[in-house]
């Protein structure tokens, strides 16, 4: 039998890694405190992990929240972080019944603390004076630095430009690739941007650089073949390893934005983001170089036995702003998945088409549309079935 004190310090070493991770795993990711009628203060909390989070009971303070003087902020119960995913609660306004926090960012610089459901302080962050249409964020998501940005991207990704899809497996005349993406409304000049591998990335050899003048349209993508020379006097000699490699990007200022850990891939396959610019990278077949990832991923599994249809409940469930709907097909064919609002108005078309036999998984982006509740609904075939989820912003 072990002594008591070793059981005592094994349950505190428990519960400090505990609160690690819980310190690791939500942070506050940006900031705006600017706000005015109908665009008020917000602040937005990211998720770092592969995993969803549920946030319920969360609490959110500026400096008379900590020290006493008024309540704390609180985040509704139901709350759920997606994995690498982003949540704003507005703070000039009551969130729940009862909220009596009155917590507003002050224009000329606060400090904020983020703590979870058991009271326990996992992040804090310092706001400088901002303009109106500037945050404070962490660039890239999730990272240690932090800049005055613009534009706010309220509820999404901080970095405009990232990279979208690697190819590693290239052949003469199929070289390796890597496509960038920009998620923002307007062309970005990426010229003078880096790319590289970790030979770069410990001084070992130069590092790939974007010719002068090349522009990513908005919502658009480039792509730059890393295993031959791309500017005169490139001699980074980057190509990606079929086995497996991390990849850097920077931009022209020499700052970080984006990391990929590329897996070992297939001569068919990629590494993408799905959806386009968003923080979930997936082995994706076939390649889509210099174009969309799409929304749909699909997921079989041949060692099972599908013995039926059947949709299952979204996922996050209140969600904000994307949620994942899976479904699973008897036999392939055509399947059509809806979205209507109470009103009974269809708002969204998710897939109307083929898909095959066994799970498939479609994500749904609410961005532009209000709170409130919303059906989806499924039709394959003979079957036909309809489920209630909630948009929570």
């Amino acid at each position: 039998m072990k002594h008591p004190y070793i059981l005592l310090r094994c349950a505190v070493i428990a519960v400090l890694m505990t609160i690690a991770a819980q310190a690791q795993s939500v942070i506050i990711n940006e900031v705006h405190s600017r706000g005015v009628a109908g665009d008020l203060d917000w602040i937005e909390v990211y998720n770092t992990t592969g995993a969803p989070v549920d946030i319920s009971g969360y609490k959110i303070y500026d400096n008379g929240g900590q020290a006493g003087t008024k309540s704390k902020k609180q985040f509704p119960a139901g709350t759920i972080l997606p994995a690498k995913g982003f949540y704003a609660i507005v703070v000039d306004t009551a969130t729940f019944a009862g909220d009596t926090s009155g917590f507003g960012i002050s224009s000329g610089g606060e400090t904020v603390w983020l703590e979870n459901a058991a009271g326990t302080v996992i992040d804090t962050s310092a706001i400088p004076a901002l303009g109106t249409d500037t945050s404070y964020a962490r660039i890239p998501d999730g990272g240690k630095v932090w800049r005055k940005t613009f534009p706010r991207t309220k509820g999404k990704t901080n970095v405009a430009v990232k990279m979208n899809e690697v190819y590693s497996r290239g052949v003469a005349g199929n070289l390796d690739w890597i496509e960038v993406h920009n998620n923002s409304a307007a062309a970005i000049d990426i010229g003078g941007y880096r790319i590289y591998d970790s030979g770069a990335q410990t001084g070992a050899k130069s590092k790939k650089q974007f010719p002068a003048g090349t522009m990513v349209p908005a919502n658009g993508f480039a792509v730059i073949v890393v295993d031959t020379a791309t500017f005169a006097g490139d001699t980074s000699g980057f190509g990606i390893s079929s086995t497996g490699e991390t990849v850097w990007l920077e931009n022209a200022a020499g700052v970080l934005i984006d990391t990929v850990a590329v897996p070992a891939l297939g001569t068919d396959t990629s590494y993408a983001r799905v959806p386009d610019g968003s923080n979930v990278m997936v082995k994706r077949s076939p390649v889509s170089k210099g174009a969309t990832n799409g929304t749909l991923v699909s997921v079989t599994n041949s060692r099972s036995v599908v013995r039926g249809f059947s949709l299952q409940q979204n996922y996050p469930n209140p969600f904000n702003p994307s949620t994942t709907i899976r479904f699973t097909m008897a036999a392939a064919g055509p399947v059509k998945l809806t979205v209507y609002d109470l009103l009974g108005k269809q708002v969204a078309v998710l897939l109307n088409g083929n898909a095959g036999a066994g799970e498939q998984a479609v994500q749904f982006r609410a961005a532009h549309l209000s709170s409130g509740v919303y059906f989806y609904h499924l039709t394959a075939g003979t079957y036909s079935e309809m489920k209630k989820m909630v948009l929570m912003k």
